[in-house]
């Protein structure tokens, strides 16, 4: 039964996936047009936001891919050797790590602009 425990997960992870990309893409298209009626400064700014930490993931994905360990590990020993998975797995470990640390960042001097 584990195998099919796996695959719902993997189709439920896809889901999720797709969902968020979806609901992503369609907050900045619809949103956008709402953003116009607050002001011009305010809706450049914001659509600007919102566009720049939409790209911002995106290379830090690609780039902790790129940069990702693809070292054999010892799993309950048996040696895991598959290069993509050992990346996939360094991308997303250290794509939370540098957007945790710029949201920090971003929190720090956002509170000191007054």
């Amino acid at each position: 039964m584990i195998d099919v425990l796996l695959y719902i997960i993997y189709v439920m992870l896809g889901l999720v996936t797709g969902l968020t990309v979806w609901s992503g893409i369609h907050g900045l298209r619809c949103h956008g047009v709402d953003l116009e009626v607050q002001g011009e400064g305010r809706a450049d700014c914001r659509r600007w936001i919102a566009w720049g930490t939409a790209g911002l993931l995106v290379v830090t994905l690609l780039l902790t891919f790129l940069f990702g360990s693809d070292q054999p590990l010892l799993i309950n020993g048996q040696w895991f050797r598959d290069t993509f998975w050992l990346k996939l797995a360094d991308m997303f470990i250290l794509t939370t790590m540098v957007m945790l640390v710029l949201a920090v960042v971003g929190v720090v001097i956002g509170s000191l602009k007054k």
